[in-house]
């Protein structure tokens, strides 16, 4: 089977997709006959797995059961939840979820005729917030190999969104920003779209911001409603408030089209009811969307510094299911002078990746082929074209001249987060401060190479701490970062003792994937160290084992 597919692996919805036999991107149906896919998991048993639509009504029911919004937690350091008495990983959990798009997608294209018996999705690439560190894009990867997919690729869900809309409008040359209020997410992305390429130019966004908490602020005054005319807390009787999740939710799709909702609550002391109109929940949601403005001021502030003003962005791309809200056009109207355009909202995240996945795939042949000539695998061809500055994914954006919709796309993405070590003040023995040596948004394949110099007489050796942040200074006090722990630690040996002040001279080579290459040289004895590894925190071996195990185990309906 030679098809691959893009996968929107969204934080209250997910979607999956694949290019037809004519180059145009098809979202698959799942087995309820729908689209999309609630990101709802109910743990029935350790042996029994319900996602979907089912186990979003379970969260009425059996909260206990159920868990939501897991992508909120995934890569983080509290990536447990604990359901049914069970304990699992944000990226298990992820899991299921992605092992629901495939299993209903399977049948789906058996029964169209589009997959033989025996066939099955493997090739993937899988979506995730532009404003996501390596560690969530790693365990977002850790959750789709776990599904048994072979990931080719993490994309970011705005640049996906852009390459459908590039795609499907046959865009020649324009400058797009897409605002992407997601479920649980919000990202900005400014991106510049030429015939056969895509560039992004900058990103921002907050990974804890979406329609999710849109429906916290109608539950808080819901509660606080109840409690003023009943003086009762409902937040205090569980199946109140697993009733109040699933209906705050549909209140405010309701608020989208009508002008006022019949809000209507069954608590501990009656019911309560009474009307709510859309001039009071966008009020109550205010500060909500002014959050979002912020964010994309700042990212348009970044935009003109890159040669991209506010005049030369041509279209506003609202994508992501709470961009529907009205309150969010006309904020854009009212502050950008812009009309924004509603782009599939929905679906088209899921279509960018499977267009994304046509063009990893074409890349994947490009570097075997390249391997097999050199006599090498395509891992150590990698690494070393890393080392390179990335030179072959050049070459081979420059071949990519085909039709659009065919896979062959040039993409130029951009660093989400800054990296940076940890170092000591200059004429300090006690103060250390992060020294950042990639910036948030420099383009990628990005790579830089400073100086630094040893504190100690006779030292023989140092150790580089690895740190993440959204933070664009040079120089940052290392007290702000002494709760974060670091991305990864690299000892590097020295021949023998040199004096102080030696000089070393450090390159960070990052790539597309993640994939960090850091090469350093002290000046003295020359000693040298040269390594490629993969940023992110990653479930150990045994972890992986046991949920890799349960999933193979597991029915999941």
């Amino acid at each position: 089977m030679g098809y691959v597919f893009g996968i929107d692996l969204g934080t209250t919805y997910s979607c999956i997709a694949y290019l037809d036999d004519y180059g145009k991107p098809v979202v698959l149906r799942n087995s309820d006959g729908a689209n999309t896919t609630p990101s709802v998991v109910m743990m029935e048993s350790e042996e029994n797995i319900i996602v979907g639509e089912e186990a979003k009504r379970a969260v009425e029911m059996d909260p206990d059961k159920t868990v939501q919004f897991i992508k909120r937690k995934i890569g983080r350091d509290d990536d447990t939840v604990t359901v049914n008495g069970m304990e699992y990983s944000a990226t298990e959990v992820s899991a299921y979820i992605l092992k629901k798009l495939v299993l209903d997608a399977n049948a789906a294209l058996r029964q169209d005729g589009i997959l033989k018996e025996g066939e099955e999705i493997r090739d993937v690439v899988i979506t995730c917030p532009a404003y996501f560190g390596m560690s969530e894009r790693q365990a977002t990867k850790t959750a789709g190999e776990l599904a048994g997919l072979n990931v080719l690729s993490i994309i970011n869900e705005p640049t996906a969104a852009a390459l459908s809309y590039g795609a499907l409008s046959g865009s020649q040359d324009e400058t797009v920003l897409v605002y992407d209020l997601g479920g649980g997410t919000f990202d900005i992305t400014v991106i510049n779209i030429q015939k056969n390429e895509i560039t992004v130019v900058c990103t921002g966004g907050d990974d804890t911001l979406g329609g999710k908490n849109w429906d916290e602020a109608l539950m808080d005054y819901v509660i606080a409603r109840y409690e003023e005319e009943t003086g009762t807390d409902l937040s205090e009787d569980m199946d109140a408030m697993a009733a109040l999740y699933v209906d705050v939710e549909i209140w405010k799709k309701a608020l989208t089209s009508r002008e006022s909702v019949k809000i209507v609550v069954n608590g501990p002391s009656g019911r309560f009811q009474e009307a709510l109109t859309r001039e009071q929940y966008e009020d109550l949601t205010r500060s909500l969307l002014n959050r979002t403005k912020n964010l994309l001021d700042g990212v348009l502030d970044t935009a003109a510094r890159k040669g991209y003003p506010l005049k030369a962005i041509d279209k506003i791309l609202l994508v992501g299911g709470s961009s529907r809200m009205p309150q969010v056009a006309r904020m854009i109207e009212r502050d950008y002078c812009k009309t924004p355009m509603l782009q599939d909202p929905d679906e088209s995240v899921a279509k960018g990746a499977a267009i994304f996945a046509a063009r990893e795939k074409d890349f994947k042949i490009f570097m075997e082929e390249r391997a097999r000539k050199a006599g090498v695998s395509a891992e150590t061809l990698a690494e070393e074209d890393l080392r390179r500055g990335g030179a072959l994914e050049q070459e081979f954006g420059k071949l990519s001249v085909g039709r659009r919709g065919g896979g062959k796309l040039a993409i130029r993405n951009v660093l989400s987060r800054s990296y940076g070590i940890k170092t000591l003040n200059t004429g300090s023995t006690d103060a250390y401060h992060i020294t950042n040596m990639l910036l948030c948004n420099m383009p990628l394949p990005a790579q830089i190479t400073k100086e630094f110099m040893t504190a100690g007489k006779d030292q023989t050796e140092i150790c580089l701490e690895i740190f993440e942040s959204r933070r664009m200074e040079e120089y940052i006090p290392f007290e702000e970062f002494e709760d974060q722990p670091s991305l990864t630690s690299i000892e590097m040996k020295f021949k023998r003792a040199v004096p102080e002040h030696t000089t070393i001279a450090v390159r960070f080579v990052i790539d597309n994937s993640g994939l960090l290459h850091v090469t350093a040289e002290e000046m003295y004895a020359h000693s040298m160290l040269d390594t490629t590894f993969r940023l992110g925190s990653q479930m150990t071996a045994r972890e992986k084992g046991k949920a890799a195990l349960r999933l193979r185990s597991a029915t999941v309906e």
